[in-house]
């Protein structure tokens, strides 16, 4: 008897019945893994795409799904999709929400799988990022940075400033030439406005640590800044601010937004900020001619890092592919990949070592600041680091109106704070 199948049309039709059903099975072969995160409308979607494709060719068992959400409010959504059951598999968030998100249970341990990867995996994300919350990790940076010294180089050649101040002496003698109101040009713009809470970041936190103080006691988990030495800080901060004039006026009230703006006007000698500035000068004034260096020193060095996270949370799903996609993102392939594309700082040794950024002369000197042992992210071990923040700011700028000094200052911010750790506790 002739076989029916032996018939080109009868193969044809098996063939389509038969892929009818595969096809529909390999699909559902796919775990979907959801991102939530807010780099989409920064970085472009086309570039968020061609990421996505790479790490699904890469993991053709994963289907990726990045889920774009502005920045401003990303925090509080993510706090109410925590509250409705529906996190996605993988959330990033800022350094100030690791310790917040780990108590709240948002977010899941990766000590026991980052433990199953190869020692160089780990070994070579910055040290900063190895700071643990109640002695677990919760997180793998994407992106980093510290902060170091933007400055004019137009403005200090017109000053016959040879270069950038290398400390503390040199930065205020260097301040005062630069300063000249009635040509509305200053030294920098003081930032102490309450919002972003971040503003602490960029003038405050580092100048307490190159002082020699401590910001939070990794014994006692309580704050330590109210020593002798982040009094002197201070005081040598205010005294710049309120003897030299150094700053734009409007001190209280300039944010981050001004500084950057005010820097990219022409008329602001100096900046402290992050690699991620450069962009945002970029874009303000592609024209501007500036350098960067690693920050003044005063007794010792010191700066603050700062980072994109990713996080695993407690409700996904699909935390074996989760973990596949942070391996990825965090590990040498993922973080090259997205710093050629964004312009971000890797968040990898391995790849900052790498000959294509060792050209990108404006990054060198956040390579040297991170580098230093007094490159510290106090965030990543502060229970309410939003609110901690807030706090901080009021008091120094109780301290520039004159209304405390700084011991007085610091001591009640420093009280206000362990009530959250002790809370916390």
């Amino acid at each position: 008897m002739k076989s029916y199948l032996k018939s080109p049309s009868a193969r044809l039709l098996a063939l389509t019945v038969a892929t009818a059903f595969v096809l529909p099975a390999l699909a559902q072969a796919q775990t979907e893994v959801r991102w939530a995160q807010w780099k989409g409308t920064e970085v472009g979607q086309e570039f968020m795409a061609e990421l996505e494709a790479a790490f699904e060719a890469a993991h053709p068992d994963i289907d990726l799904v990045a889920v774009d959400s502005p920045f401003t409010g990303f925090h509080d959504r993510a706090l109410v999709l925590h509250q409705a059951g529906q996190l996605p598999d993988v959330l990033m968030i800022q350094v100030d929400w690791v310790a917040e998100f780990a108590d709240l249970g948002m977010i899941e341990p990766l000590d026991e799988r980052i433990a199953a990867e190869p020692p160089e995996f780990f070994a070579n994300i910055p040290e900063t990022f190895h700071t643990t919350w109640r002695g677990k990790q919760y997180y793998l940076p994407l992106e980093s940075g510290a902060v170091a010294l933007y400055y004019n180089t137009d403005l200090f050649e017109a000053a016959g400033i040879d270069g950038p101040p290398a400390t503390w002496d040199e930065f205020a003698e260097t301040a005062r030439q630069l300063t000249k109101p009635e040509e509305m040009q200053f030294a920098v713009t003081g930032t102490l406005a309450t919002e972003p809470p971040t503003n602490m970041t960029y003038e405050i936190y580092p100048l307490l640590l190159q002082a020699g103080a401590t910001i939070i006691d990794p014994e006692t988990n309580r704050a330590a800044f109210n020593s002798p030495e982040g009094v002197a800080a201070i005081e040598w901060y205010v005294e710049r601010i309120n003897k030299d004039n150094i700053s734009v006026p409007g001190v209280l009230s300039n944010g981050e937004r001004e500084k950057r703006a005010n820097f990219a006007s022409g008329n602001i000698g100096m900046m402290f900020e992050g690699p991620w500035g450069i962009a945002i000068q970029k874009q303000l004034n592609p024209e501007l001619n500036y350098k960067i260096a690693p920050l003044p020193t005063g007794v010792t060095d010191g700066t603050m890092v700062r980072g994109s996270l990713n996080t695993i949370t407690s409700q996904s799903e699909n935390k074996d592919a989760a973990w596949t996609f942070l391996n990825w993102i965090s590990g040498p392939e993922g973080i090259e990949m997205w710093s050629k594309g964004t312009g971000g700082f890797p968040a990898r040794t391995d790849v900052s070592s790498q000959d294509w950024f060792k050209e990108q002369e404006l990054f060198q000197a956040f390579v040297t600041q991170m580098a230093r042992p007094n490159a510290q992210s106090p965030f990543l071990v502060m229970p309410n680091a939003v609110q901690m923040n807030k706090i901080m700011t009021t008091e120094i700028q109780n301290i520039v109106q004159g209304t405390k000094t700084a011991q007085q200052g610091l001591d009640d911010a420093a009280a206000q704070w362990n009530e959250i750790f002790a809370a916390a506790n």
